[in-house]
């Protein structure tokens, strides 16, 4: 499985809630980080604390109405790059236009870490203190 495959077996697997496809792409101590001054702020470990986060995500996104766009997608060795302009459409009013790069780490066929880069954390802190 390429590194791309195995990040879409774990998009697949996360929203089939299923934790078995989950086990077979996350490092039994995966960890995430997530850096800034807001709420959601901090480093997830372990697939539970993973799953916790990816939880809270989508909750927020599902509320925000999304628009995503992947601008570059490459990989490397045991690396895996995205950066996106994500821009959301809520209707309070309360939205954020940015990018943001996702630094996936991948050994012996499972994710091992991910880091998020954000272009503008100031803007990143206070959107998330006003929707979480």
């Amino acid at each position: 499985m390429t590194n791309l495959e195995i990040i879409n077996k774990f998009f697949e697997s996360y929203g089939k809630r299923d934790f078995g496809g989950l086990r077979q792409v996350l490092d039994e101590n995966v960890t995430w980080y997530f850096l800034g001054r807001h709420k959601l702020a901090g480093i997830k470990k372990g697939l539970h604390q993973l799953v916790s986060f990816f939880d809270t995500m989508a909750g927020i996104m599902s509320q925000s109405n999304p628009t995503i766009d992947k601008l570059i997608v490459s990989e490397k060795d045991s690396h895996v790059i995205e950066c996106q302009r994500i821009r959301t459409n809520r209707s309070d009013g309360i939205n954020i236009d940015h990018h943001v790069t996702v630094l996936w780490t991948i050994e012996n066929g499972k994710i091992i870490s991910g880091r998020h880069f954000f272009a503008d954390p100031k803007a990143v802190d206070e959107y998330f203190n006003s929707v979480a």
